[in-house]
């Protein structure tokens, strides 16, 4: 059984009362194995008690690179400097989508949904 510093066992309380299921995802584990990441860098996630893990997981697939990678989230950094998120069609969007059009050569158009 994993230590659980008390911060992390009235968190996970609170996960069963307000998060249906008391995960987010699709992710359920036995009561003696929850636990809450707090942080990640690399391949190893830290739960809020301060143990720490090799992230399997990996969110399902899209982190490759790892968590934190310091190119990731320099690009983040810079491209929020800019705005978060735009509705109407963006510079980024278009070279994205140009992007997109070469590297799948079948795909004519891209269109971005939410």
């Amino acid at each position: 059984m994993v230590n659980r510093s008390p911060r992390e066992a009235e968190l996970l309380g609170k996960a069963t009362s307000y998060i249906p299921g008391g995960t987010v995802g699709n992710t359920s584990f036995p009561d003696d194995l929850q636990f809450l990441a707090k942080e990640g860098k690399g391949a190893h996630i830290w739960d809020v008690s301060g143990n720490k893990y090799i992230d399997w997981l990996m969110g399902s697939g899209p982190m490759i690179l790892g968590h934190a990678h310091p190119t990731v989230t320099d690009a983040v950094i810079d491209a929020v400097k800019h705005g978060s998120t735009f509705f109407t069609t963006n510079e980024n969007a278009v070279l994205l989508a140009e992007e997109l059009t070469r590297a799948v050569p079948c795909a004519e158009k891209v269109r971005f949904t939410t």
